[in-house]
């Protein structure tokens, strides 16, 4: 299908926009974390937040369920699932922040690059961002849902 296509972008563009444009956030997140999970399983232990026994674990799977996520928000397929895991890992990254702000923890943030270099001190921001990304995989998740009610709806009639 292509990207306007309606029954895969019931939103019209700003559906299709957001669609592609948190798939490519995914994509681009786990680029760096699947090439360097021993950096990754460094920054995830850096959130003092696991215990010791998943933090490899995690390392080695969140960057695939991020790029499988991110592919399939891209293409349009299995949207409903692929939004739902982002805006629960968003949920999941936006708590760990701001367990490590009010814990006072100073963490970099891993997210699109596992350089630690200057990128600490910014929980805030992490927080804000996360957010933004988090409102637009809501509203994707929304018009999705949306969409199928209305499918559902129109078979009743």
């Amino acid at each position: 299908m292509a990207l306007t296509d309606s029954r895969a972008d019931p939103g019209g563009f700003p559906y299709t926009l957001l669609r592609v444009g948190l798939g490519i956030v995914f994509l681009y997140a786990s680029y760096e974390k699947i090439l360097s999970p021993s950096a990754f399983a460094q920054a995830v232990e850096n959130y003092a937040l696991l215990p010791p026994a998943l933090i490899h674990p995690v390392a080695l799977f969140l960057p695939w369920i991020e790029a499988v996520c991110g592919g399939l928000l891209i293409i349009g397929r299995l949207t409903f699932g692929a939004t739902l895991i982002v805006d629960i890992l968003m949920v999941i990254f936006i708590l760990a922040f701001t367990i490590n702000w009010v814990r006072g923890v100073d963490v970099s943030c891993g997210c699109f690059s596992l350089e630690t270099e200057g990128q600490t001190g910014e929980n805030a921001f992490y927080i804000l961002r996360d957010l933004v990304i988090l409102g637009a995989g809501l509203y994707v998740l929304y018009i999705r849902v949306e969409h199928h009610q209305r499918i559902q709806d129109d078979k009743l009639i």
